[in-house]
């Protein structure tokens, strides 16, 4: 019986909404139809039909479902439902998805991380350098192997933080990790070029506090962030020609006129 209602969820998106209107119906789809944690949707292409969207804009609305963890995509397996579906509010749920909540959150790290970066280079204890390390060989060996890196990654700068050494500005820091698990996953999903490079920033980044100096090491995480800031202009600019061809589709199709 679930099953059926679910499937009654999953209406044809009018033509001028694109991945969000995709999103809410896939949340609808789940948590209405009463789905459970490792439950299979259906695949791609029936999703596609369904919905009356194409595969890009199903496509980017499951990662970004996925980068919160109410999807989980299985590479050559397919879409399965994720673990946070439980008491879900689909309102924060898509206010954190967007661009704007990207730059704020970014805008954030900027105050709270550059700082925390010129306290580690100062306060880093032997033991904070080698837990940092091993997050790095840990996210070097994930990029090799073409796993799934925002948790790493994430990881990499919750220990950053750590190592300055100050409680208040830690706390706030681990504040942000949601929203760095939401932008990392953001990019390695719409920018996969990006992620053969991501070891060798963080490197960059880890060097800079290892030096000791506190000037460098706030200079190379502000530069980090920079580029993470430039990273999603890109993908905004690439959804807003995305929604331009989708809206453009049925008059493409179309013979020109001579």
């Amino acid at each position: 019986m679930g099953s059926m209602l679910a499937d009654q969820r999953l209406r044809p998106v009018e033509r001028h909404t694109l991945a969000q209107q995709v999103m809410e119906r896939l949340v609808e789809f789940v948590t209405e139809g009463d789905l459970k944690p490792g439950e299979a949707l259906p695949s791609q292409h029936q999703l596609a039909q369904r919905l009356g969207v194409s595969r890009p804009v199903l496509r980017e609305a499951m990662q970004g479902l996925a980068s919160i963890g109410f999807l989980e995509i299985r590479p050559g397996s397919g879409c399965y439902v994720g673990r946070t579906t439980a008491g879900t509010d689909t309102h924060t749920l898509f206010e954190i998805l967007t661009h704007e909540a990207a730059l704020e959150a970014l805008e954030a790290r900027m105050v709270v991380e550059v700082e925390l970066a010129g306290l580690a280079a100062q306060r880093a204890t032997e033991a904070d350098h080698h837990a940092i390390e091993e997050a790095l060989i840990q996210l070097r060996a994930a990029i090799a192997e073409g796993a799934e890196t925002s948790e790493i990654t994430v990881a990499v700068h919750r220990l950053l933080a750590s190592a300055g050494h100050n409680a208040f500005l830690q706390q706030m820091s681990q504040l942000l990790d949601q929203a760095r698990v939401v932008q990392f996953t953001r990019v390695a999903t719409a920018l996969p070029d990006v992620k053969a490079g991501e070891y060798e920033s963080h490197l960059a980044l880890y060097e800079a506090i290892r030096s000791g100096d506190p000037d460098r090491a706030r200079a190379a995480m502000r530069e980090h962030l920079q580029v993470a800031h430039g990273l999603e202009e890109r993908i905004s600019g690439n959804k807003r020609q995305l929604d331009v061809d989708n809206r453009q589709g049925p008059i493409d199709n179309q013979p020109a006129h001579r």
